[in-house]
């Protein structure tokens, strides 16, 4: 907000002059120290940027855009003023009003004093009422029902004029008034004149004036007190029926009176008004009679007048006589209708009678509610007695008995189990039971089968079938007779119950990537739980199955296998047929890279089991090509597409040295094997060697190396000082295999230098050295410290030691293998990764040996997959078995090729 100091400022920057004609003006009044706040609406005049509000010619403050105000005397009269404005509006605001500040306050749309104004507002002190005065009749104001009253409400002097409101309780009332000037003020008098209702009686009248918004004052408060006569009511029922010969009583009650004392009462018959029968509010007549029937009115005065008569209408009655015609007993047949008829001789009243009818062993249910009860399809337990009644509104007539006896058909039940379970070629007893009849005489029986029910398969209520078969299957039906009919069929279900057989199919021979669905009928009763296996392993489970299928989503070689199917019920268990499945592939074997170790005198020998469908064809030749002399060869089946190939040459040279390939094939296609032949030699240094120190012993990892063409062993050394110990003996698990061993009787504290050695026929030779501290016994530290110093010097010797050592056997081997290296320069470097292939020995097995397969590569059935990632299985089993322990034969390794 700005405040500008000086008209002149304002009259020289800020002039707009429009042409305007909207004007308004109005009156407000406020009392002396209040707040006050001066709005003029914009919104009939919104063209309107600029606007100023005066008080006389005295401009207070203005606003130019409707955004900002401007004070042009923000102390102006010693006030301090607020001006704000808006879209729609602008005001004037200050506090502490006083009558000073009246005048008339108007808003221009410039500063030019000729402006003339658009709208304008005049202030005025205002005087509050101090008090209004009711005229007071009585207290409190007593009237009659029905009479007007007059009442005058005056107020005190005040400014502007006060507004007076009459209230009658809650509820205000329309009045007039008039206004009385007296010096510039100016009191109020109004007037209410209303006809009293009895709902007036008790309300309290009174008035209220107010002439400034939020404050009013208020009158005395007067009570009416309205007198009316009473208002009877009768409490008997309408019409009052009574038996005749008892006694009746007629009460009158006053409900309501004002005054409510000094009542009279007065008891007449309607058709005979002039003869008082009793003054007082209840009338009895003993022994009443028939004729004493009719209306009887009742009255009761006050000081006010006389109530409205009560009418009571006095009903004698007595009950009703029945009688009826049916006979008794009533025979009926079941099924059919039973009509019981009931008449009235007598009544009073007859036009109200109820009937009743209940079976006299159940009284308090009632069968019906008329005077003839019919009974449709009547059933044998409606069989007993019946009593019809008759009431009316005095009592209940004496009961009429009728015998019902109901005849009826036969019933049986089966005794059963149903359904009647039994094994194929036991025997079978139906048995059947008459439960009830009547008459129960003379009955005869009938078995039937519901698919043939013109035959007749025993007349007796026990049915035996012998040697049953599954073809007597099926719903059987008995039935009794007698004279009435003949029952309704007890029916069994029997269940010939017999063993799973399973469906039989010839072999399935697919192409590898194909998607197999082995599906066989399983024929049984009850339906069989069925399980696939493979061996023993258990590939998939269904329950309770009709039809039976085992998916492979992607047919691999592998695949190639005899499934046991094996069915189950509660017959007979573990029913199985073999399902054979052949994969067309073309040769594999598990390792396309192998190595033979030989020497001078062992000769060349050994196999390859390789898996393919059909059988192979091979060929074994040197690297260019050419075809080798003197080497014997043999095949063996191991099962229907897998086959062992033996090699063997009984006499081994120089020359036989170096890189052969074997060529297998057939018509889905050829693989290659190449094995390297080369003389044993020791094994290659133990690799990545970690060691993990406790209190009293070491745990040693390693990785192997390559075994010279030798079985290898592994043994773990501990060195401090001139102490030492060692692991016992671990076997070669094969090439690049994490072997793990631990050395014990370790001293605790103490720092050790450890490594591994690798030995075979040959030689052995030594990892790199790994140093490794002891950890404390925290029972006992004493020594620590003198310990620690010495194994630290010890150590340092051990390893100069350690550094000979090795150096001399790293010399020792390369000097051993100079000459081979210059006998075979076609040979492939020893340290490569070889892979050997074993010979192997024609064992029996299943027809189809178990081939585990990559489980990236395909999936099984869930149940399959869930076993092979709990057991962890290798990309495929070892097909291979040692047949001797002969030198030449490479201990199996794992490298970058497999052994298949």
């Amino acid at each position: 907000m700005l405040f500008l100091q000086t008209a002149n400022f304002f009259l020289a920057s800020f002039i707009f002059i429009y042409t305007i004609k909207v004007s308004s003006t109005s009156t407000e009044y406020h009392e002396t120290g209040s707040d006050v706040c001066l709005t003029f609406a914009l919104t009939d005049i919104p063209n309107l940027l600029t606007v100023f509000i005066r008080k006389a010619n005295l401009n207070i403050c203005a606003s130019f855009d409707r955004t900002h105000t401007y004070i042009f005397e923000p102390n102006w009269g010693n006030r301090t003023f607020n001006c704000s404005v808006s879209a729609k509006r602008v005001s004037l605001c200050f506090d502490d009003f006083q009558q000073t500040d009246e005048g008339l306050f108007s808003l221009h749309s410039s500063a030019i004093t000729e402006d003339p104004s658009l709208k304008s507002i005049t202030l005025k002190q205002a005087i509050p009422v101090r008090e209004v005065n009711l005229s007071v009749i009585t207290t409190p104001i007593t009237v009659i029902i029905g009479q007007q009253i007059n009442l005058t409400c005056t107020t005190s002097y005040c400014i502007p004029p006060a507004n007076i409101t009459w209230y009658k309780s809650a509820g205000d009332s329309q009045t007039r008034s008039t206004l009385v000037k007296s010096g510039g003020l100016v009191k109020t008098i109004s007037s209410i004149q209303s006809t009293i209702v009895k709902e007036d009686n008790g309300k309290r009248v009174f008035c209220k004036a107010s002439n400034i918004r939020g404050k009013e004052v208020t009158s005395f408060m007067n009570i009416l007190n309205v007198m009316y006569k009473p208002e009877v009511r009768c409490s008997l029922p309408h019409p009052y029926r009574i038996q005749e010969g008892r006694i009746a009583t007629l009460i009158c009650t006053v409900i309501d009176a004002n005054p409510n004392t000094s009542i009279t009462w007065r008891w007449n018959k309607q058709d005979n008004l002039n003869v008082d029968l009793h003054n007082g509010p209840a009338y009895t007549i003993p022994n009443i009679q028939r004729e004493k029937s009719g209306t009887y009115v009742c009255t009761a005065s006050n000081s006010v007048g006389t109530s409205e008569g009560e009418n009571v209408v006095i009903d004698v009655q007595y009950k009703p006589e029945v009688v009826s015609a049916v006979s008794s007993p009533y025979r009926v047949t079941e099924g059919q209708t039973a009509i019981l008829v009931c008449t009235v001789i007598a009544a009073n009243p007859v036009t109200t009678l109820t009937w009743k009818w209940i079976k006299a062993d159940s009284p308090i249910v009632e069968l019906h509610n008329g005077p003839n009860y019919t009974i449709p399809n009547i059933q044998r337990r409606a069989s007993g007695s019946y009593i019809c009644t008759a009431s009316n509104t005095v009592g209940t007539s004496d009961g009429v008995n009728i015998t019902i006896d109901v005849q009826y058909k036969p019933e049986v039940e089966y005794n059963t189990p149903n359904p009647y379970k039994v094994i194929e070629g036991q025997t079978a007893t139906l048995i059947c039971t008459m439960t009830t009849a009547n008459p129960n005489s003379s009955t005869t029986w009938k078995w039937i089968k519901t698919d043939s029910p013109t035959t007749v398969l025993h007349n007796g209520p026990n049915y035996t079938i012998f040697n049953i078969q599954r073809g007597s299957s099926g719903s059987y039906s008995c039935t009794a007779s007698n004279s009435v009919g003949t029952s309704d069929p007890a029916t069994v279900n029997l269940d010939v119950q017999f063993q799973p057989s399973i469906e039989i199919k010839q072999r399935m021979i697919v192409n590898e990537t194909d998607r197999v669905v082995l599906t066989r009928q399983i024929n049984s009763n009850p339906l069989a739980n069925v399980s696939w296996l493979h061996g023993t392993k258990m590939l998939k489970r269904q329950f309770f199955v009709k039809t039976t299928s085992f998916i492979i989503e992607t047919a691999q070689c592998t695949d190639t296998m005899n499934f046991t199917l094996m069915a189950s019920n509660i017959v007979e268990s573990n029913v199985t047929s073999r399902v054979e499945l052949i994969v067309n592939c073309k040769p594999t074997t598990e390792k396309t890279y192998v190595s033979v170790g030989i020497t001078d005198t062992s000769g060349i020998r050994f196999s390859s089991i390789i898996i393919a469908y059909p059988l192979p064809q091979y060929v074994l030749e040197y690297e260019d090509g050419t075809k080798i002399n003197g080497m014997t060869d043999t095949l063996t089946w191991n099962s229907v597409n897998n086959f062992t190939i033996h090699f063997n040459k009984s006499d081994a040279k120089p020359r036989d040295y170096g890189l052969y390939r074997l060529r297998l094939s057939n018509v889905f296609g050829n693989t290659v094997i190449y094995v390297n032949v080369f003389p044993q030699r020791k094994p290659d240094s133990p690799k990545s060697i970690e060691v993990i120190c406790d209190v009293k012993r070491a745990r040693v990892k390693w990785k192997s190396s390559f075994n010279g063409g030798d079985p290898q062993t592994f043994t773990a050394f501990a060195i401090n000082g001139q102490k030492g110990t060692h692991s016992h003996p671990l076997p070669d698990r094969g090439e690049n295999e994490i072997h793990e061993t631990f050395v014990e009787n370790l001293q605790p504290s103490l720092t050790y230098v450890f490594y591994v050695s690798a030995r075979n026929s040959h030689g052995n030779s030594s990892s790199d050295i790994k140093s490794c501290a002891m950890l404390k016994e925290t029972s006992d530290q004493t020594g620590v410290v003198a310990g620690s110093l010495g194994g630290s010097l010890a150590l340092v010797i051990v390893v100069c030691i350690i550094v000979v050592i090795v150096h001399r056997h790293y010399t020792c081997s390369c000097a051993c293998n100079v000459e081979f290296a210059k006998r075979n320069k076609t040979t492939a470097r020893e340290d490569e990764t070889y892979t050997h292939i074993t010979d192997h020995e024609n064992t029996e097995r299943n027809l189809y040996d178990e081939l585990a397969r990559n489980e990236s590569e395909k999936q099984y059935e869930p149940i399959l997959m869930k076993e092979r990632e709990a057991n962890a299985e290798k990309p495929y089993e070892s097909l291979s078995k040692s047949e001797d322990n002969d030198r030449n034969v490479v201990s199996e390794t794992t490298g970058a090729y497999q052994e298949f």
